[in-house]
């Protein structure tokens, strides 16, 4: 082909198919990261990007040629040509793009991307309409193909292998956007050598243009669009960096939060054993004639420390259970007023409240409340209050309502906040002590934390106050009111009679297991122990008993399966799970392994006798 290039518009030319490469490599690893319509976006954005740029490559190339006539180019066919790159860049995309690619398939790809490429080139070249029309030289048309398929086995390959590596990423994708480029220009020049322009031919196109201003306005172009799509690629990029991190980060929260659950129920579980043991250890004392005056006050002190130790083991578990969101409320209409004052009521026959003056005041509000956790909030309450107030203060409970709410107040005389330990009051573990004072509260800084949430989950507010050091303190909590129901309490006659049953006891801690043994038979019952589950389950099928009360947590098989293969059999037990676990889905799971109630360690003895007295 007779005529020189401008070297200037042919290095333009090599740095468009640098840029155009360069941006396909980004573009890879985008498609590789997306899913879905996400994923198939950024496939036809980035085969449109790529296919403009190298089109434009080869565009500019055919502009860098100075030709012995002015050529002109039919506006269809350069259009067909660009698709032809754009579909072309899009097959390389999606080739890339996938999570696996062996040599067969990137031979076969590269096959079909080189003719492609190959047919972009032609077909442009078929955009120049001369008379007598362009010839080609078979060998090197050959020698072009061959260079295309080269150049895109080198592109293809390169691209799937920079988008596995994590080493030197930038600095590995520039230099191959380079290698690329100039594989892909030497395809359009080997090809352009291939073409021979009649010297007497005569362009039959009008379309005749000023071939500097094209080659800037083709190149402008091609460099915004490149641009834009790089940016879009490099913002994406950091947004899923940044979201992969966020998320990483909340399942290191979620797995830290999983194990604190975990340690939370078995440090319960733990506890409640020894306590199990030592509550009816208790209530054996109190069926024993305890004549001595010290062993009666030793009796005193074990049950004082043994309450103070399961309330602060259940304060413990439940802020576990309400901060994760696991609690639940068995809400119904109830008195609050009355549902205080037996909370109060409860609380003034511990040794501290003794020390104390509860005074009570208010009137009827009823709400939609869970009778159980309200008398919690009351408990936790009036026990801060003494906690914090010197012996023989008052501490006044007021129930009132004021328009759509009921209000409960608890207000006592004790050392009182300053109003920088305001804000801090219901956090987690915090506890107030002023410099100076000599009340020290003891236990664990989580009951005003359980009583924010528990109030929360009713839809209330709570509110504490204080005029500061020495002032006192004053709670105050707001719950929506409801009306007044008049519901029909008449309460089935109970049977007086307590029925003695024949009981199999399933329980692995030997202190647990003999102590409510001889509480059960001094009930009347007879009882049938068994140290693990293969042997209580054995017991169940010989003895067939009314009921079996069985730890979950038993060696050899758990109580689950006990229950399991008792409903299995058909067998006509009443079954009680017993057990250190108490959070509402170990309730769950008892009840769908077979059991008929659930009770955590320590049993409520008054609970279990009432359970007793209803079993069948």
């Amino acid at each position: 082909m007779a005529g020189q290039y401008n070297y200037s518009l042919v290095l333009v030319s090599v740095i468009v198919a640098a840029f155009a490469s360069y941006t396909a490599l980004d573009l890879a690893s985008r498609i590789t990261a997306s899913r879905g319509s996400a994923a198939r976006a950024w496939l036809w954005g980035g085969a449109f990007a790529m296919g403009v740029g190298i089109w434009s490559m080869h565009f500019i190339g055919m502009l860098a040629f100075n030709s012995p006539i002015p050529l002109g180019y039919d506006l269809l066919t350069t259009l067909v040509s660009l698709l032809i790159a754009i579909i072309a860049s899009g097959f390389a995309l999606h080739v890339v793009s996938r999570l696996s690619l062996s040599w067969q398939l990137l031979a076969i790809a590269a096959v079909i991307m080189g003719v492609a490429i190959v047919s972009m080139h032609y077909v442009g070249m078929a955009a120049i309409v001369l008379d007598p029309p362009l010839s080609y030289n078979s060998a090197l048309v050959i020698a072009s193909i061959a260079v295309a398929i080269a150049a895109s086995l080198a592109a293809l390959g390169m691209a799937f292998k920079l988008r596995l590596s994590s080493r030197w990423p930038r600095v590995l994708k520039f230099a191959s956007a380079i290698v690329m480029g100039i594989a892909i220009s030497g395809m359009h020049y080997t090809a352009m050598a291939a073409v021979h322009i009649d010297p007497n031919a005569v362009c039959l196109s009008g379309a005749v243009t000023d071939k500097f201003w094209l080659a800037g306005a083709v190149t402008s172009a091609t460099i915004m669009i490149l641009s834009v799509t790089l940016a879009l690629s490099l913002m994406d990029a950091r947004l899923a960096a940044r979201t992969q991190r966020m998320t990483a980060s909340l399942e290191h929260a979620h797995e830290t939060n999983k194990a604190k659950d975990e340690f939370l129920a078995m440090l319960g579980h733990e506890l409640r054993n020894p306590l199990a043991a030592i509550s009816n250890a208790l209530a054996l004392l109190d069926r024993a004639e305890l004549r001595n005056p010290s062993s009666q006050l030793a009796r005193d002190i074990i049950e004082r420390q043994t309450k103070h130790l399961r309330r602060m083991t259940d304060d413990l578990m439940e802020v576990g259970r309400v901060m994760a969101g696991k609690m639940t409320l068995h809400a119904e209409p109830l008195d609050l007023y009355a549902c205080v004052t037996n909370a109060a009521a409860a609380m003034t026959a511990s040794e501290r409240a003794r020390q104390h003056n509860v005074e009570c005041y208010g009137e009827s509000v009823w709400i939609q409340g869970d009778a159980t956790r309200l008398e919690q909030i009351v408990a936790n309450l009036l026990t801060n209050a003494f906690n914090y107030s010197p012996i023989g203060t008052s501490v006044v409970v007021r129930v009132q309502r004021s328009r759509d709410k009921a209000i409960l107040t608890v207000t006592d005389n004790g050392i009182g906040l300053a109003a920088d330990e305001l804000p801090r009051v219901f956090d987690l573990f915090y506890q107030s002590n002023p410099e100076g004072s000599q009340h020290r509260a003891g236990g664990l800084g989580i009951g005003l934390t359980l009583v924010r949430r528990l109030v929360e989950l009713h839809g209330g507010t709570i509110q504490l106050t204080s005029g500061g050091l020495g002032m006192g303190t004053t709670v105050q909590i707001r719950f929506p009111a409801i009306e007044h129901v008049n519901a029909d309490k008449r309460a089935a006659s109970a049977d007086s009679h307590e029925r003695q049953h024949k009981i199999v006891l399933i329980e692995d801690d030997r202190d647990v297991l003999e102590s409510l043994r001889v509480l059960l038979v001094r009930k009347g019952h007879e009882v049938i122990t068994a140290k693990d589950g293969e042997s209580g389950l054995d017991q169940i099928k010989k003895e067939r008993p009314d009921v079996s009360i069985i730890d979950v947590a038993t060696p050899r098989i758990d109580g689950y399966k006990v229950a399991q293969q008792v409903r299995a059999n058909k067998l006509p037990v009443f079954l009680i799970a017993i057990t250190g676990y108490g959070e509402s889905e170990d309730e769950r799971r008892a009840r769908s392994a077979g059991f008929d109630a659930h009770l955590t360690k320590p049993a409520d003895l008054q609970k279990l006798e009432e359970l007793l007295a209803t079993a069948p």
